[in-house]
């Protein structure tokens, strides 16, 4: 009667939570490469880029927190930490325009 596995449904939404986050994190860090790149050689950041990698890097450390809270205080075990530079918001505010 029960033969079927049935798939989990936190299991499900734990991989779709990290894929997200993932996915997420690797956008931060494609957008913190451009803005080191365009720094590096002279140029300005458009402002909405400035503000895209600030949001990003508060959404994933929201969604840290939140694997954390979930998990029993247990870091997220998917994907690198997000880890800046002490005064790197303030370097990106400085890069735009």
């Amino acid at each position: 009667m029960y033969d079927e596995a049935r798939p989990d449904p936190a299991l499900d939404e734990a991989s779709s939570a990290a894929a997200g986050r993932a996915g997420l994190l690797a956008q931060l860090r494609q957008l913190e490469e451009f803005a080191e790149r365009t720094a590096a050689d002279g140029g300005s950041l458009p402002p909405q880029a400035t503000e895209m990698i600030l949001h990003l890097r508060e959404i994933v450390e929201a969604l840290d927190g939140l694997a954390a809270s979930m998990g029993g205080g247990q870091p997220p075990s998917h994907g690198a930490p997000l880890a800046r530079e002490p005064g790197q918001e303030d370097d990106l505010r400085s890069a735009a325009p």
